[in-house]
């Protein structure tokens, strides 16, 4: 009898924990679709126009290759560039990469020096259609669609005379590369 009582306990207990496991009883429940709207991610591109830039040192044009920089030159570079701006509230800063202006030789300290005065001083400025503000930030207007506007892009370089003289002696002789400036423009995050 012994026997015959623990199987009916084993018996009742699994059944117990099998209806347990199963589930449990379900309630009401309803849902609907609420109506919903597409949205579309904007764009931001900067790019080449194709069309050369002009060169100057304190306003006259100059070519840049092999010119002689001198403490108070001020050489501009002036482009224009292509933007494409789609997005409502889109601003962005346009900069200068430092990659822009590099010493020819890393090693050599005159070459060092100088493009240290250089990129120190570079100054970026922007202007024309959908383009607003003053460097370096400034609000990029969208456009109709993905329709890319003129913008000027001026790069201003100015060697700094120095606070005292022979202040930049260790520039003399020094050569830097100009001719990978990159412009950037990337959007703020507000």
């Amino acid at each position: 009898m012994k026997k015959i009582v623990k199987a009916s306990i084993a018996t009742t207990a699994g059944v117990i924990l099998l209806l347990g496991g199963a589930g449990t009883f379900a309630t009401w429940n309803s849902s609907a679709t609420a109506q919903g709207a597409s949205i579309v991610a904007g764009n931001l591109v900067v790019e080449d126009s194709k069309t050369a830039g002009s060169w100057t040192a304190n306003g006259a044009p100059i070519s840049i290759d092999g010119y002689k920089v001198a403490p108070g030159d001020v050489l501009t570079y002036t482009k224009t560039m292509k933007v494409a701006a789609e997005g409502d509230s889109l601003t962005a800063t346009l900069a200068l990469s430092e990659a822009s202006i590099t010493p020819v030789d890393a090693k050599n300290t005159a070459d060092v020096a100088l493009a240290g005065y250089l990129v120190e001083s570079a100054v970026l400025n922007a202007s024309g259609t959908g383009i607003t503000g003053t460097g370096p930030t400034f609000t990029v207007a969208p456009g109709a669609g993905a329709v890319s506007q003129d913008v000027t892009v001026n790069v201003q370089i100015t060697f700094p005379a120095g606070d005292t003289v022979g202040g930049n002696n260790n520039a003399m002789n020094g050569a830097v590369t100009l001719d990978a400036l990159t412009v950037s423009l990337t959007q703020n995050i507000q």
